[in-house]
């Protein structure tokens, strides 16, 4: 993001009940590794929507598909596929039928899946598109074009995508290395430039990225994570971890950009499963779980409730900014981009919304009615400008020095 180009309740099964009740007989045994709390307060006026779909890896190679109802926590689906005939070492799931595995020997394979409908099939034997130099330990994809991968040595690369089946270097390139220091034991892409990842010490961490020794970092919990040596996350503020005795239990971040875990909903008590998740790689399918924010909280076409929506809303995601220094900073700052305009578009460069973003479906990470909500546009708006300024006046300075933010 260097350039303002880039801103660019029903009855429970008896499957259910019984699973529940596992839950809570194990539940003792996982508090020394996860944290209980109570489940905070839904937000308010907010709908998600969509589904849950996560690849694998077996320890004898063979690939794994596992559905699960994101509303119920109930896995809906398990198929096993076959083996894919190298041994795999990381692995990042681009969309619903392309995945991507590196070897332990640094090769780049794609895997083409042909159907997951009723049993799980490849369309071909994996594609080869790298012979060296992809060895990550852990791999992500953010949906949105960028594909994250760290080593060993704690150094976090990104890579542009350009084609939804890369066929090699030509279609995965632009290889940055944001920064070092990301010795993380999980790591799962949350939404655009967004990452979440936990520590052998049991933090719960937040990362947003902009580009190469600028990225921000978030501690939504300081403890109570170290219990999972996978975690992945289909967007929407959901996150599922799974433990090395192979349970898989989901959470809820009600506010999934403020920055903070204080509205995690944690469902000890209802896991998807006590057992059973053998994969040693686990990857789910990005941007398959949305939630919007309705807009008739506040009148669309009013700036003056849109505005104070807005300083509403920045006061609410990071606590620093809650003064009247950095909401005069950000009322500045958009009156000149959009005049606080949800359906404000720049006739040259297509920059779309209050916070004209560019593209404007780059806000799609916020809400899937980004092109007419503005609290969906305002949310996202102040998450890019904490990830790649840290405040409102320091975009705001930016933007009077430059020209644009």
């Amino acid at each position: 993001m260097a350039t303002r180009n880039d801103r660019d309740n029903g009855r429970r099964s008896p499957a259910r009940a019984a699973r529940r009740l596992a839950g809570a007989a194990v539940t003792a045994t996982l508090t020394a590794t996860l944290v209980s709390v109570t489940t905070g307060p839904a937000e308010a006026a907010t709908t998600c929507a969509g589904g849950v779909s996560i690849y694998g890896v077996l320890d004898d190679g063979r690939l794994t598909y596992s559905a699960i109802n994101p509303a119920t926590g109930d896995l809906a689906k398990v198929l096993v596929g076959q083996d894919l005939g190298f041994e795999p070492k990381a692995i990042a799931t681009l969309n619903f039928n392309t995945v991507l595995v590196t070897s332990t020997s640094g090769a780049l394979y794609r895997v083409d899946i042909r159907t997951n409908k009723d049993s799980l099939d490849l369309a071909n034997a994996p594609v080869r598109i790298a012979d060296s130099g992809w060895t990550h330990d852990k791999l992500t994809y953010d949906g949105h074009g960028h594909l994250y991968g760290t080593t060993a040595a704690g150094l976090l690369l990104r890579y542009n995508v350009t084609e939804a089946k890369p066929a090699g270097s030509q279609h995965i390139g632009a290889r940055t290395e944001i920064d070092t220091g990301f010795v993380l034991k999980t790591l799962t892409a949350t939404g655009d430039d967004r990452l979440t990842a936990t520590t052998s010490d049991g933090r719960l961490l937040d990362y947003t990225i902009s580009g190469a020794n600028s990225w921000k970092v978030n501690k939504l919990k300081a403890d109570g994570w170290s219990g999972f040596d996978q975690l992945v996350s289909p967007g929407g503020g959901l996150y599922y971890g799974r433990t090395s005795a192979g349970g898989m239990y989901w959470y809820k971040d009600a506010n999934p950009t403020d920055g903070s875990g204080s509205d995690i909903s944690y469902h000890l008590d209802d896991p998807v499963n006590t057992s059973g998740w053998s994969q040693k790689l686990l990857s789910a399918q990005p941007n398959t779980y949305t939630c919007t924010t309705s807009v008739d909280t506040v009148d669309r076409d009013n700036i003056a409730a849109v505005k104070d929506a807005g300083r509403k809303l920045m006061n609410d995601h990071e606590s620093a900014w809650a003064n009247s220094t950095q909401w005069s900073c950000l009322e500045r700052l958009w009156d000149r981009e959009s005049g606080w305009r949800w359906n404000a578009q720049n006739p040259s460069s297509g920059a779309y919304g209050i916070p004209q973003s560019l593209p404007g479906d780059k806000m799609d990470t916020a809400g899937d009615d980004w092109r007419t909500n503005p609290l969906t546009q305002i949310k996202w708006g102040l998450s890019y400008i904490d990830g790649r300024y840290g405040s409102p006046c320091a975009a705001w300075n930016h933007s009077e020095s430059h020209g644009w933010y």
